[in-house]
């Protein structure tokens, strides 16, 4: 597996980037973070150890992301009412999802496979194509 780390480092980066921006400022999300740290230890832990291993295989994606949150955070502070507008726009997009999963769990499952699949596909066709804008392991882990 060429990028087995990456797609779900990447999904999880997704997730939490879009919670944290779709609720509050930085200190809200802080202090949700530690209560749930809190509640979650063992958790907390396992996602603190699979980031820190994704950015010392992969220092120059962590370093990018990185620099967009930055980026994205001083456009927000700027343009604070059109952000909020996006956050909402973005948490109403997400109930509407989490509710059709809770209608229709086998067919969200289903596509959440699709969407796996094509984002792999997607991955190894553009580090086949850019192989220096590509980095992590090239191998299989399980090897």
């Amino acid at each position: 597996m060429k990028h087995a780390l990456l797609i779900p480092a990447l999904l999880c980066t997704a997730l939490a980037a879009g919670a944290a921006l779709a609720h509050g400022d930085e200190g809200d999300r802080k202090a949700r973070h530690e209560q749930w740290c809190k509640d979650n230890p063992a958790k907390c832990e396992e996602l603190k150890a699979r980031h820190a291993k994704f950015c010392k295989e992969n220092p120059e994606t962590c370093k990018q992301r990185k620099a967009a949150r930055g980026e994205r955070q001083k456009w927000c502070e700027a343009n604070a009412a059109e952000c909020q507008k996006l956050k909402d726009e973005r948490m109403a997009r997400h109930e509407k999802m989490r509710q059709a999963c809770k209608d229709n769990p086998a067919k969200c499952e289903q596509m959440r496979k699709e969407r796996r699949e094509r984002r792999q596909d997607r991955s190894d066709a553009f580090c086949d194509k850019n192989p220096e804008k590509c980095d992590g392991l090239d191998e299989d882990p399980d090897d």
